[in-house]
């Protein structure tokens, strides 16, 4: 599949928003405990950081897309599943392990049935009404179930009759969450007339976009690629990007205002894709380099381990050097993101990596 490095950033961008919200937004986060001025402020800037998970969903539904394969050369439902699984599962039993061992000093607590749950992929469905440890997981547990879903479409159904399903579960999905949510599109775990979970919804509606966004990159490919721009239109679509990339960077991480209706977020993040895709500014041609790549290659071990470090800083540093914490704050939140980050590209090369380069050898390149 052809190589996107500038969307690494994407990810690279996502990934940071969710580290920074879950240090000082989950409970016993830094402002909680401590209440300092400078945790404070920045629990009220990282607020928006859980809408980086809907891009992510884009994200999933456009690599989907331009991964899959026409109908009759598709490989089975069971395939698909297969190798979904060994892609993801062993990074998360590998932290399940961790939280295991760590139970036994007591640092943190193990909690078995949420992680048998967790392990069914059922922690994100709104079945699984038990949090384990790894509560992040929530989300590829929903991004799982609906690629299922839209694979199994697509497999087995005219492609008209399935963009309309999908077309349909974009608008009912985003239109149910904003109108029960007030606006807006937090709260994943939140389950609605004891069936309509917000995760879920949340990834029906954004691998739709992704699915659509990538159907549309694929049929224009060619335009696209051989399109010429005048240095005015370049100009145009230069700041264009400028303006997405930092409403996202502003808004995920440095901003704490409240949005009404929060499907802003959604316009922002297809409109950045699209951009990026078209590969004719000078931002997307400036981030799609290799160094992109490099570091976007980490963001899912750091995503699926950063809240066992989390929790082993509350359990230490936090607990027992309260004075350096409130002292030194940006010197502590470096400290902890460095060990979330030092500690994710561990994970990368020593689970992530062996597992993902062994399945390359022994599973048909094919989707």
């Amino acid at each position: 599949m052809e190589k996107f490095k500038n969307i690494e950033c994407l990810r690279i961008i996502g990934c940071i928003a969710i580290v920074l919200l879950h240090i000082f937004h989950s409970n016993g986060g830094l402002y909680e405990i401590f209440g300092n001025i400078t945790y404070g402020q920045l629990y009220f800037n990282t607020s928006n950081g859980q809408k980086a998970v809907d891009l992510f969903f884009i994200l999933s539904g456009l690599f989907f897309t331009l991964k899959i394969a026409p109908p009759p050369k598709m490989q089975s439902l069971y395939d698909f599943i297969k190798k979904k699984v060994l892609r993801l599962w062993p990074v998360l039993m590998w932290v399940i392990l961790l939280y295991f061992v760590a139970s036994f000093s007591g640092a943190v607590k193990f909690f078995t049935l949420g992680n048998i749950i967790t392990i069914l992929g059922l922690n994100g469905t709104g079945i699984g009404l038990y949090t384990g440890n790894v509560g992040v997981f929530w989300y590829v547990s929903a991004m799982l179930w609906v690629l299922i879903f839209y694979f199994y479409l697509l497999k087995n159904f005219d492609k008209k009759i399935v963009n309309l399903i999908i077309a349909l579960l974009i608008y009912f999905s985003y239109a149910f969450i904003l109108n029960t949510r007030h606006g807006s599109i937090a709260v994943p775990r939140q389950t609605f007339y004891y069936i309509f979970n917000i995760g879920v919804l949340r990834a029906f509606g954004g691998i739709g976009i992704g699915y659509f966004i990538g159907e549309w990159y694929k049929n224009n490919k060619d335009k696209i690629k051989n399109m010429t721009l005048s240095f005015k239109n370049t100009i145009i679509i230069s700041v264009l990007e400028f303006g997405c990339l930092f409403f996202i960077i502003k808004n995920l991480m440095f901003n704490k205002l409240h949005f009404n209706n929060q499907f802003i977020f959604i316009i922002f993040f297809m409109v950045i894709i699209i951009l990026f895709l078209i590969n004719k500014g000078y931002i997307s041609k400036a981030l799609n380099n290799n160094f992109s790549v490099f570091l976007g290659k980490y963001t899912y071990s750091i995503y699926m381990t950063h809240t066992l470090i989390n929790k082993l800083f509350k359990e230490t540093l936090w607990k027992h050097h309260p004075e350096f914490v409130l002292s030194h704050p940006i010197l502590n939140i470096v400290i902890t993101l460095g060990a979330i980050f030092l500690f994710g590209i561990f994970t990368y090369h020593f689970v992530e990596k062996p597992v993902n380069d062994y399945i390359t050898k022994k599973q048909p390149a094919k989707l």
